[in-house]
């Protein structure tokens, strides 16, 4: 009898083990199951809000991109379009693979000039590569013609008659090209100090120069008589 009941006793040990379903705390449970993380609320809830959309919004350029940095082609992010027109108005909203099959690939590229929005098509317009590449030189060339145009002319404030006269005609001279000249009236190192009369002189002359040569200055003088000033000047316009 006293095995017999030993076993019962084994039996419903292992009858638990391994019939008995596994009891999880609610809590545990609903943790587990209520709670999805972010990755998974992305899983079950996938679905577009718009089609405007970018097929990869974390990655969409955010609204203050730089231009440098725009997306081109296929880096474009959204599936729907609106590609700026030889008027400089919109073309009806259309998908991207197909504007990137309407156009010469070799001779152009599609770029993005407008964040991803979900509410509204993204901006593109189509560019040549021709004639971006030879708007880029001309601005290179510009902005080199501008530093250049602009000279520098330096005086001491204890200069001799001669070396002024010399520099004087320098001035002119620029003036005369249609250069900007910045004027530096300062006090060399190693230089005796200049007396007020030197220093009235020198201004006046300067001044004198630049009406003469029908310019003006381009900007307020900088500095202290005396010390250091920057006077910048240019001929006036005609």
């Amino acid at each position: 009898m006293k095995h017999m009941r030993n076993l019962i006793s084994t039996t419903q040990a292992l009858r638990r083990v391994f019939i008995t379903p596994l009891q999880v705390p609610r809590s545990q449970f609903l943790r587990h199951f209520a709670a999805p993380t972010l990755n998974q609320s992305r899983l079950y809830h996938a679905s577009p809000r718009s089609p405007f959309i970018a097929r990869s919004s974390p990655t969409s350029p955010p609204p203050n991109q730089d231009p440098g940095d725009q997306l081109r082609d296929e880096a474009i992010e959204a599936d729907i379009i609106q590609v700026v027109n030889d008027a400089g108005g919109l073309n009806p909203p259309a998908r991207l693979r197909d504007v990137l099959r309407s156009f010469n690939r070799k001779e152009n590229f599609l770029l993005q000039v407008s964040p991803t929005l979900p509410d509204r098509p993204t901006v593109c317009k189509i560019v040549n590569r021709i004639a971006l590449r030879d708007h880029e030189r001309a601005k290179a060339k510009a902005a080199h013609a501008a530093k250049v145009s602009t000279k520098q002319l330096e005086l001491n404030w204890a200069i001799n008659a001669h070396d002024l006269a010399h520099r004087l005609k320098q001035l002119t001279t620029f003036l005369d090209k249609g250069r900007k000249v910045e004027i530096i009236l300062t006090r060399k190192r190693g230089k005796r100090s200049p007396n007020v009369e030197e220093i009235k002189h020198l201004m006046d002359s300067v001044i004198t120069t630049v009406k003469e040569a029908n310019a003006m200055q381009v900007r307020p003088m900088e500095g202290d008589p005396g010390k250091h000033v920057l006077l910048v000047v240019k001929k006036k316009d005609t």
